[in-house]
């Protein structure tokens, strides 16, 4: 059997390139619409990488359970 991570490395990958650009990020404290937008803009940024993170996670899981299903022997 081939372990299949392509999926999670894909996700992966993105996740590191997202985590990358907003390392560093110093949002704009000011009380104006343009600073608003921007931290908003960063916190919708955040949430989609925990979702990437997820996703990651489940795509490990879903090849662990692949894996397992054909590592067990059959019951009977």
């Amino acid at each position: 059997m081939r372990i299949d991570l392509g999926s999670a490395i894909e996700t992966t990958e993105e996740l590191l390139e997202h985590l990358r650009a907003l390392d560093g990020t110093e949002p704009d404290e000011a009380p104006t619409r343009a600073a608003h937008r921007e931290r908003t803009e960063i916190s919708r940024t955040l949430l989609y990488l925990q979702h990437l993170g997820n996703r990651a996670s489940v795509q490990v899981m879903d090849a662990y359970h692949a894996f397992k299903a054909r590592d067990e022997p059959p019951e009977g």
